[in-house]
C-alpha cells in the first residue's frame, strides 16, 4: 500500500474513530442531558413538596384551616413557572387532575383517554407510583391541547396529608433535538477538517461536561441549604443555560421556603419567650403546644404535656358545673375568663388567672383553644409591691389578720356614723389536727387552700374573707339585709364544705363551725367583734361541730 494510501486510510481511521467518538459523546450527552432533565424534575418535585409541607405546617398551628391552606398552595402552583414555561401538575390519589396550569380545562376531570407507553391508564399509572412515595414514568402526552402526543418522563412524589401526587415533567424529544442537531452540524463539516472538527468535539464536550458539573453542585448546595451560591451559566442560550435558569429558579423556591421557615422559628421564639404562660389545644382538648412560660409555672416539660388532655392539669377541685358553664361560654360566645386551681407537676395546687379563647374556620367550626394565663399569686405580689406580702398571707393569697382588722375598723366607723349593721362569720376546721396526722402537712396545706376557694365561691361578692391562721378563716359582711340573709350565707358554707376534696389519690371529708357575731349590738370593735363571733363557735364545737351559731340566737344550725 502506497503513502497515498495510508494516509488515505489514516485520514478515513481518523475520521471514522472522530465519528465514533462523537457519536458517542452525543450519546452520553444525551444520558447526562435526560439525567440532569430528571434530576430538575425530581428537585422541582421535592421543592413543590417541601413548599407544601411549609403551608401545612401552618395549617396545623391555626393560622388556617384545609381549605384555606390548599387553595392557596393552588394559586401558588398554578403561577409558577421555569425552564421556558415547564409547570407543576397536581393528581389525586384517583388519577384526577386538581392542578394543570397547561391545559386548567382539565383541572377537576379523570380523563380516561391518556396512556403511557404501555398503554395502561396515564393518569392511574401516576397516581400508583406516587402512591409508593416517589418515581419517575415515561409516557405520552401532547405538547399543545389537540396536538400529537410525544413521549414524556416525570417525577411524581404523594403527598400524604392531602393525598396529592405532586409532578414535574420533560419531553424526552428536548433531547433528541440536541442530539440531531449535533449530528447536523457533524454532517455539514467537511472531511478535510476532521482533526478540526476532533478538536471541537473535545471543546464541545467540555463546554458541556463543566456547567453540568457546576449545575449539579449548584443543586447539591441547595439541598444542602447552601441558598448563598451564585447558579452559573444563566447567561448562555442553550439549553444548558435553561437548565441553569430552571436551578436558579429552584434556588429561588428554595429560598422561600427557608424564609418561611425561619419565620416558623420566630414565631416559636417569640411564644416560647413570652411571660404569659399560653397553651394550644386541638378542638377537642388535647394539647398540641405548650409555652415555655406554662412549662415554668406548672412544672411540666413540654414533651411532658403535647398530646395530653388539657385535664392533665385539672386538680379536682372544681366541680362539673363550674367546667359545663366554662364549655358553655367557650361554644357560644367564643371565649372565657377567670380563677382555675390547677395542680402543678409535683401535685402543688395552682392557682392561676386564664383566659381561653377559641379559633374557628371560616365555617364556623372550632379548630383550636387558646388559653393565656398568669400565676395569681405571684401576679399579685408584683402589682402590688411590697405591701402585699405583709398583709396578705402567702398560703391561700386571703387577707391575713392584719388587713381583716383595717378593713372592719373602718367597716365599724362608718357603721357607727350610718347605724347599719356589720357582721363577723370566724370558720374554724372540725379536728384538723387529726387531717394533718392523718395526711400530712403536705395535704393539710392544700386543704387550707380549698377552704379558701369554697369560701370565696360563696359569701357575697361584697363579703371580704380572710385567713387568720392555722385552719382559722373569716368573713367580714356590711349592708346586708338582716339575720336571714348571715344565716343564708353561714348555710351555704357548712354546705359547701361537705363536698369530698380530692387530695393526691384520696378523698378527704370535712366539716366547719361557724361563730357569728354582730356590731354594734356584739361589740363596737374589732377586736371585740372577734372575741363574741369566737365565743359563739365555741359552743358550736361544743355541741359537736358542723354547724354554726349568731350571738343572740337561741338556735345553732
Amino acid at each position: 500500500m502506497g503513502i497515498r494510501e495510508k494516509f488515505v486510510l489514516a485520514v478515513m481511521i481518523g475520521v471514522a474513530a472522530f465519528i465514533a467518538l462523537f457519536t458517542l459523546s452525543l450519546l452520553e450527552q444525551r444520558k447526562v442531558v435526560l439525567a440532569a432533565y430528571e434530576a430538575r424534575n425530581a428537585s422541582v418535585v421535592d421543592l413543590t413538596v417541601s413548599m407544601l409541607q411549609q403551608i401545612d405546617a401552618r395549617r396545623l398551628d391555626g393560622q388556617m384551616d384545609l381549605k384555606a391552606a390548599q387553595d392557596q398552595a393552588k394559586a401558588t402552583l398554578r403561577a409558577l413557572r421555569y425552564d421556558n414555561g415547564d409547570y407543576i401538575f397536581v393528581l389525586g390519589l384517583d388519577g384526577g387532575f386538581i392542578v394543570n396550569p397547561g391545559f386548567p380545562h382539565l383541572e377537576g376531570t379523570v380523563p380516561r383517554d391518556l396512556v403511557d407507553v404501555e398503554g395502561r391508564p396515564l393518569l392511574s399509572r401516576l397516581a400508583d407510583v406516587a402512591a409508593q412515595g416517589v418515581g419517575t414514568v415515561r409516557y405520552r402526552y401532547p405538547r399543545v391541547h389537540g396536538g400529537e402526543s410525544v413521549e414524556k418522563t416525570s417525577a411524581v412524589r404523594l403527598f400524604a396529608p392531602w393525598g396529592w401526587v405532586v409532578g414535574s415533567g420533560a419531553y424526552v424529544d428536548d433531547v433528541q433535538t440536541m442530539f440531531a442537531k449535533r449530528a447536523r452540524q457533524f454532517a455539514m463539516v467537511v472531511v478535510p477538517l476532521g482533526l478540526v472538527l476532533i478538536a471541537g468535539v473535545f471543546w464541545l464536550a467540555r463546554s458541556v461536561a463543566v456547567p453540568l458539573r457546576d449545575l449539579v453542585a449548584g443543586v447539591h448546595a441547595i439541598r444542602r441549604g447552601d441558598f448563598d451560591r451564585d447558579v452559573s451559566h444563566t447567561d448562555r442560550a442553550d439549553e444548558l443555560g435553561q437548565l441553569a435558569e430552571a436551578v436558579e429558579s429552584l434556588r429561588q423556591v428554595a429560598v422561600m421556603a427557608d424564609d418561611v421557615q425561619r419565620s416558623r422559628e420566630l414565631m416559636a421564639k417569640v411564644f416560647d419567650t413570652s411571660r404569659e404562660a399560653v397553651l394550644i389545644t386541638d378542638h377537642s382538648g388535647r394539647i398540641v403546644l405548650a409555652s415555655a412560660a406554662l412549662c415554668a409555672i406548672s412544672g411540666y416539660a413540654a414533651t411532658d404535656l403535647v398530646g395530653q388532655k388539657a385535664s392533665i392539669l385539672k386538680s379536682g377541685h372544681h366541680d362539673d358545673e363550674f367546667f359545663a358553664d366554662m364549655w358553655t361560654r367557650l361554644i357560644n360566645g367564643g371565649a372565657w375568663e377567670g380563677e382555675v386551681w390547677n395542680r402543678r407537676a409535683n401535685g402543688e395546687v395552682l392557682v392561676v388567672y386564664e383566659r381561653i379563647s377559641a379559633i374557628r374556620d371560616d365555617s364556623g367550626r372550632i379548630l383550636n383553644f387558646v388559653a393565656i394565663m398568669h400565676d395569681v399569686v405571684e401576679h399579685s405580689r408584683n402589682q402590688r409591691g411590697a405591701r402585699f406580702l405583709p398583709m396578705h398571707d402567702p398560703l391561700t393569697n386571703l387577707a391575713d389578720h392584719d388587713l381583716l382588722a383595717e378593713q372592719a375598723s373602718r367597716m365599724l366607723a362608718k357603721a357607727s356614723r350610718t347605724g347599719r349593721p356589720v357582721a363577723l362569720l370566724v370558720v374554724d376546721v372540725d379536728d384538723f389536727a387529726q387531717v394533718n396526722a392523718a395526711h400530712g402537712m403536705v395535704a393539710g396545706d392544700e386543704i387550707l387552700r380549698f377552704i379558701a376557694l369554697r369560701l370565696m365561691k360563696v359569701v357575697r361578692g361584697a363579703d371580704m374573707v380572710a385567713r387568720l391562721g392555722g385552719d382559722d378563716y373569716a368573713v367580714l359582711m356590711e349592708d346586708y339585709s338582716g339575720v336571714a340573709e348571715i344565716r343564708a350565707v353561714a348555710t351555704r358554707i357548712i354546705e359547701a364544705m361537705h363536698a369530698a376534696l380530692s387530695v393526691g389519690d384520696s378523698k378527704i371529708g370535712i366539716s366547719v363551725s361557724v361563730g357569728i357575731a354582730q356590731a354594734p349590738q356584739d361589740g363596737r370593735g374589732f377586736t371585740q367583734l372577734l372575741k363574741a363571733a369566737r365565743a359563739a363557735q365555741g359552743l358550736v364545737k361544743a355541741g359537736g361541730g358542723n354547724g354554726f351559731h349568731l350571738i343572740g340566737q337561741d338556735a345553732a344550725a
